[in-house]
């Protein structure tokens, strides 16, 4: 499965800011052709370790997209 790098995600992050709107349609996009499952917490793009979970099984184990990514 192909991540994002950290130049995309901070883009998302930013543009979440502005017009999140926007920024939750790219992400679909993104989570569709690359097949992962992204989500957002506080206006920052999250990687969920159990995506099919329960809303409280997905946010209790996620983490910060951006600080997991590569360069």
């Amino acid at each position: 499965m192909t991540k994002m790098n950290k130049t995309q995600v901070y883009a998302l992050n930013e543009l979440a800011h502005k017009d999140f709107d926007k920024a939750q349609a790219m992400l679909d996009g993104i989570n569709m052709v690359l097949g992962t499952e992204y989500g957002w917490l506080n206006r920052r793009v999250v990687e969920f370790k159990n995506p099919n979970g329960s809303t409280v099984e997905k946010y209790a184990d996620c983490r910060d997209a951006w600080v997991h990514a590569e360069e």
